[in-house]
């Protein structure tokens, strides 16, 4: 059974995934926030903790584009969490090991020591995940924009904004952006913060946003 613990809070940097999870033979879902930290991977609903383990005593398996199945402790549950691609790049590495080492011969005379993954190979995954994490977020956000006429009326405005205010739009995005920037930053490291924030706003939402204003913020004040 899925142990149940006490709510804890770790300020330590860690990927955390917002959601729903639901069991297999039941069909009401609950919110679920999943951290994962390097091997540890924990599930979490609100302020409870159902459970916590190594990231090689669970299975990790996408169902869908929408859902993934999760099995731990002979506990089956599907997760549909909002950064679902992020996720699975986080648990990527661990995921492959798993395939490759199913397909390995068991012998011991086949078996190699696993020296394990350089810093300056942990340092190119991480930067690599948050990249692709934060540019997945940019792209459903123009997915989101409207298109069409409510598209062009928002492109005049901010144009005529650029040419008579250029100064006041560069303040307010910059000011926008690092809002957005500090906020998310914080919010992706102490996860009590995270949890306060509406259900369709993320921390890596937050980064997007940040990392948008302060990219046309640049550019306005370089071609104003």
């Amino acid at each position: 059974m899925l142990k149940v613990g006490p709510f804890r809070c770790d300020h330590v940097a860690m990927a955390v995934f917002f959601g729903e999870m639901q069991h297999l033979d039941h069909p009401t879902s609950m919110p679920a926030t999943v951290h994962v930290d390097k091997a540890d991977i924990r599930l979490q609903s609100g302020r409870t903790v159902l459970g916590e383990w190594k990231l090689y005593q669970v299975q990790i398996e996408e169902r869908d584009p929408e859902s993934i199945l999760f099995r731990a402790d002979q506990e089956e549950l599907i997760l549909k969490l909002k950064e679902h691609k992020s996720f699975l790049a986080e648990v990527a590495n661990y995921r492959t090991d798993t395939d490759r080492q199913r397909r390995l011969r068991t012998h011991e005379a086949f078996r190699q020591a696993d020296e394990g993954p350089t810093i300056s190979e942990e340092l190119k995954e991480d930067v690599s995940r948050e990249v692709s994490g934060v540019a997945d977020e940019i792209r459903d956000l123009w997915e989101m924009v409207p298109r069409g006429q409510p598209l062009w009326i928002g492109l005049a405005v901010l144009l005529v904004l650029v040419i008579f205010l250029p100064g006041l739009v560069v303040g307010l995005l910059f000011a926008v952006g690092v809002i957005a920037l500090l906020v998310g930053a914080i919010s992706y490291v102490e996860t009590s913060l995270a949890l306060r924030l509406p259900d369709s706003v993320t921390p890596v939402r937050l980064i997007a946003i940040g990392t948008i204003a302060i990219g046309l913020g640049i550019v306005i004040s370089i071609i104003r």
